[in-house]
């Protein structure tokens, strides 16, 4: 962030036996600039805003007080870089059978503009710097993040907190049926209105922010992770879990093996009555009758000294 200028640097320059007077400053593309008029004549009375990317004329001994125009993130996540690797932790709603909810951790991430609407008279960023931005030392890397610590940060741990006890951990933490999309959108508006309380005005601004418009629509808040916040709970978890999916496998197997043999058994059944039905038929006793006769016609040849037995043209058994 570029620092606050005094313009003081050419109050004594020479320049072919001219003084000068006065001087140009660029702000940078991702800020803006808020031009004070300081001095005996002067006083200390807001000028006008300086725009991201241009030069401006400045009168020597006057103050340029340079604030963020560009998208700010507040990330609180596991990973390098991230602002804040301390999650949210918060005691979930307890749960059937608990006497009080299982703790877990709340990874997410803020996004927002400094409102930077500026008029005539200096607009809401004007307002920021002198009700806020001021007793922070907001134009300032360290004021600036000890700014946001103090209001955001603090706001973000309460209204989480507020919203993440209403649910149950393992819904939580598993994401059953979209939960944390549906914590995220309350926590995000909660989050809103009481940023805006406690910072005294609509300061902080959403991602569709255009700062020629008064509009300040609502920051934006993205959970990132949801997990217990004793590492021993989700062991035990993926233990329990792991048994019900081993005990699933079993009972799967079991019922495949009772299958095959009630369908063993019912076909033995079926073949069973299927041969009642054809035990019973005229022509299965005919059969039966012929071949006991047949069966008489064999025993009495064996008997007898002189005995052929000749198969006829109906197939059936002759003596000659």
């Amino acid at each position: 962030m570029k620092k606050t200028r005094n313009v003081v640097v050419l109050t004594a320059l020479v320049a072919g036996g001219v003084l000068l007077s006065g001087c140009s400053s660029v702000t940078d593309p991702d800020q803006v600039g808020l031009y004070y008029m300081q001095g005996s004549s002067d006083g200390n009375k807001f000028g006008h805003c300086t725009k991201p990317g241009q030069t401006d004329d400045y009168e020597w001994n006057n103050e340029i007080i340079y604030l963020p125009a560009s998208l700010r993130t507040w990330t609180i996540n596991k990973v390098d870089g991230a602002d804040s690797q301390e999650p949210v932790i918060v005691s979930a709603a307890p749960q059937d059978g608990q006497p009080s909810g299982i703790p877990v951790k709340v990874w997410s991430q803020t996004k927002f503009y400094l409102n930077t609407f500026c008029d005539d008279n200096g607009g809401v960023v004007k307002e920021f710097w002198e009700k806020v931005g001021r007793r922070y030392g907001a134009n300032t890397e360290d004021g600036w993040r000890r700014m946001l610590n103090d209001l955001l940060v603090s706001t973000l741990q309460k209204v989480t907190r507020d919203v993440i006890r209403t649910y149950p951990a393992d819904r939580l933490v598993g994401n059953i049926e979209g939960v944390q999309t549906k914590a995220q959108g309350e926590i995000a508006t909660l989050f809103a209105a009481e940023l805006n309380r406690m910072a005294g005005g609509a300061y902080f601004c959403g991602p569709s922010f255009n700062r020629a418009s008064k509009d300040c629509p609502a920051v934006e808040l993205s959970i990132i992770d949801i997990d217990f916040a004793d590492d021993g709970i989700q062991a035990a978890r993926n233990e329990k879990q792991k048994a019900v999916e081993e005990a699933a496998a079993k009972l799967a197997r079991a019922q495949g093996e009772a299958a095959a043999l009630v369908a063993e058994a019912k076909g033995k059944a079926d073949a069973a009555k299927e041969l009642a039905k054809l035990y019973a038929t005229p022509a299965w006793v005919a059969l039966q009758k012929e071949i006991i006769q047949q069966q008489a016609l064999i025993e009495a040849c064996k008997v007898a000294k002189e005995c052929r037995l000749i198969v006829g043209a109906d197939g059936n058994l002759i003596i000659g």
